[in-house]
Parts: C-alpha cells; sequence; structure tokens
C-alpha cells in the first residue's frame, strides 16, 4: 500500500515538475516584449523592466520548483531504497537550497561599479547561484542515476543518456549564442523530458 502512495505522488508531482516550468514561461512571455535570444530568463525577476508582479510571480515559481524538486527526488528515493544513500541525499538538500536562494535574490541590470556596491553584489550573487543551479541539478540528476545503475542497468543508463545530451545540447548552445533564455530553455526541457521519462517508467514497475 505504502509502494501505491509513493508511486501516485511521484506521477503527480513528477508531471507537475516536468511542465510548471516550461508552461509558466511560456505564458508569461506572450503578454511582454520578451526575446529569448538576447535575455536570459532572470531578467524576468527585474522590478525595473516588468514590474512588481513578474518579479513577485518569478520568486513563487522558483521556490515552487525548489519545493517540487525537492518533493520529486526524496519520492524516488524512498521508492527505489535510496535513502541511505548520503551523498544523494544531501544533493537534494542542496538543490533545494539553491532554487530557493535564487528564487529571492532577483536580477538587476546595473552595471558592476564601485559606487553601486549593493547592487553590484546582488548582481553577482544572483549569477553566481544561477550558475551554481545549472551544475548542480544536472549532477543531482546523474547522482541519482548511478545509483540506479547496480539493480536497474537499463534505468539506470537512458536515464543517464538523456541527462547527458541535455547537458552537451545546453553546452553547445551556451558556446555557440552565450548564455540566454533559448539556452535556459534547452535545460529546462531536457530536465523535463528526464523527469517525464523516469516518472512514467517508475509508475509502470
Amino acid at each position: 500500500m505504502k509502494t501505491i502512495f509513493i508511486k501516485l505522488g511521484i506521477l503527480l508531482v513528477g508531471f507537475v515538475y516536468a511542465g510548471v516550468l516550461p508552461y509558466a514561461v511560456k505564458k508569461s512571455i506572450q503578454h511582454i516584449n520578451f526575446d529569448l535570444k538576447k535575455y536570459t530568463l532572470s531578467f524576468l525577476s527585474n522590478k525595473k523592466l516588468y514590474g512588481k508582479m513578474y518579479v513577485r510571480g518569478y520568486k513563487h515559481l522558483l521556490f515552487a520548483i525548489a519545493v517540487l524538486n525537492y518533493l520529486f527526488f526524496w519520492l524516488l528515493t524512498q521508492f527505489y531504497d535510496l535513502g541511505e544513500n548520503e551523498r544523494l541525499m544531501r544533493q537534494i538538500d542542496y538543490s533545494f537550497a539553491f532554487l530557493t536562494l535564487l528564487a529571492f535574490v532577483p536580477h538587476n541590470i546595473y552595471p558592476y561599479s564601485r559606487k553601486h556596491l549593493k547592487t553590484s553584489i546582488q548582481r553577482l550573487t544572483h549569477n553566481l547561484l544561477a550558475g551554481v543551479v545549472f551544475l548542480t541539478l544536472p549532477a543531482l540528476v546523474i547522482m541519482f542515476q548511478t545509483a540506479l545503475l547496480p539493480d536497474m542497468h537499463f534505468l539506470g543508463v537512458s536515464g543517464l543518456i538523456i541527462i547527458g545530451g541535455t547537458v552537451l545540447v545546453t553546452l553547445a548552445s551556451v558556446l555557440r549564442n552565450g548564455v540566454t533564455g533559448v539556452t535556459e530553455m534547452l535545460f529546462i526541457n531536457g530536465i523535463s523530458i528526464w523527469s517525464i521519462f523516469i516518472t512514467i517508467l517508475t509508475f509502470v514497475r
């Protein structure tokens, strides 16, 4: 009975986790002049550009993603009996912490300057947190997949292929165009594809 409830939780959280961010971004940029080829999604948290409503929405969305990310991986560790994997559990905590911090440190467009130390520190902190998030999420997925490898070879390898492809495509986009909204959406969609894949294969087990 416990396994059934965990499966249902993974099914519900997995699909919400996979769909909420791409859907929210798509709906948001339909109402404003926002070029994904020029700007990163962090610009949506800039009050001077898009107002308080978008800043609040960005903050709530990222925090919701942090919670969903934590719940999804926690449920997966319960189902696959990985709760004693300390490195994996710590990585889940780290991912939640960095995503949450990113949600509450808004972006700004002020240039780095000693005269505007506060805004410079805020911008630097936001950019560093964004970079850490882009590193910790794939690391979390890879750690989860490698933990599955000894007992579930197909699931472990196939998941690694998906996340590996996501990382390679994202890096190629960064090298070609720099960090843009397009690059971020490639990364987000890759994580979404992986989460849907894992959700479905877990549910049918």
